[in-house]
């Protein structure tokens, strides 16, 4: 699937990084191909022609689908989805490992109601950004069709104040950590009054990557060179997982100012280690979700081996918008 453009604004979880620091300037970088996504009729598609008994699947055919929201859904279960993605030819632990526990309900330009899949990473974003009623643009495609209707899985959606602009100039300015132009930057910069303010962590987690080289090369410009950092671990109770990494430390260090270790467990607020001379943290939140995983051949034969290096193979999103709470599912989104 895809990779997702992830958007920005409010993450409840980073209240306890601002506890010590101020936002300071932002950027994502991550590409969708909206371009493959076939513009579709949802009154023709809703009268194509449905099985009596069983279900026809589909070869995963990618549809672009202007509608309007009707519910912004609850918890469904989606068997049926990963078995037609599966006879698709998806492999099997890829779909076992699809995170699409939700369904909105959507409307045809003539009243015509449909339930949808929507992956929980793009979930996430949907009752910030579009209120019952609202319209917008579903890129989903076309598992299968039983008796009750079609089966879409949606892998982006955007407002008509969304729609990306492809005249947009590149940024290349510095961002405020000075490891990163702002069109490849991969996370959020805060900026502290002062060296060595604690960085905590943003929720309970494991150590899964500790790297002291105050100049950490990289071959990525979203991995490294950026000097010092902590990655955390985080596995929720749906079994979601996210990775959230602290870059730009002074110092590695707990609590009581004692050394860290991989492997060690972390509660939601310790420290973690100090704010470095250039005064600014850079965080980053990475989901594990289909779409959002790097294929890059690069990456594989520089960090394929490199059990360490795993969280680097999923893609950053906005810390400031994306709501971790729902995606792991310790609570429904708010609606």
């Amino acid at each position: 699937m895809p990779p997702r453009v992830f958007r920005k604004l409010g993450l409840l979880a980073l209240s306890v990084l601002l506890a010590v620091l101020s936002t300071g300037p932002r950027a994502t970088a991550a590409e969708f191909n909206f371009a493959r996504y076939k513009e579709t009729d949802l009154d023709e598609f809703l009268a194509r022609r449905r099985p009596a008994t069983g279900m026809d699947v589909y070869p995963m055919s990618p549809l672009k689908l202007d509608v309007t929201l009707a519910s912004h859904g609850e918890p469904c279960a989606n068997g049926a989805l990963k078995r037609s993605l599966i006879m698709s030819g998806m492999p099997k632990q890829d779909a076992d490992s699809l995170q699409a526990t939700n369904c909105i309900t959507v409307r045809s330009a003539k009243g015509r109601e449909l339930k949808v899949f929507m992956q929980d990473v793009v979930y996430g974003f949907l009752p910030n950004e579009v209120p019952v009623g609202g319209k917008l643009s579903l890129y989903a495609i076309h598992a299968f069709t039983s008796p009750d209707g079609p089966g879409l899985l949606v892998s982006e959606f955007l407002t008509p104040r969304s729609f990306p602009r492809a005249d947009k100039p590149a940024d290349t300015t510095m961002t405020s950590c000075g490891c990163w132009t702002h069109d490849e930057h991969p996370g959020v910069d805060f900026t502290a009054d002062k060296p060595g303010a604690p960085v905590a962590a943003m929720a309970d987690g494991v150590i899964v990557k500790i790297e002291t080289g105050e100049q950490a090369p990289a071959d990525f410009p979203g991995i490294g060179g950026c000097g010092r950092y902590v990655v955390l671990k985080h596995t929720y109770p749906n079994g979601g997982i996210v990775y959230t990494r602290y870059v730009q430390l002074g110092r590695v260090v707990g609590p009581k100012g004692e050394t860290l270790r991989v492997g060690a467990t972390v509660k939601a607020k310790d420290t973690i280690g100090e704010i470095g001379p250039s005064k600014v943290l850079h965080f980053e939140l990475r989901p594990v979700a289909p779409g959002n995983t790097t294929t890059d051949k690069a990456w594989s034969e520089r960090y394929g081996k490199m059990p360490d290096m795993e969280w680097s193979r999923y893609e950053t999103v906005d810390p400031q918008k994306f709501d971790v709470a729902s995606f792991g599912g310790v609570k429904k989104a708010t609606k």
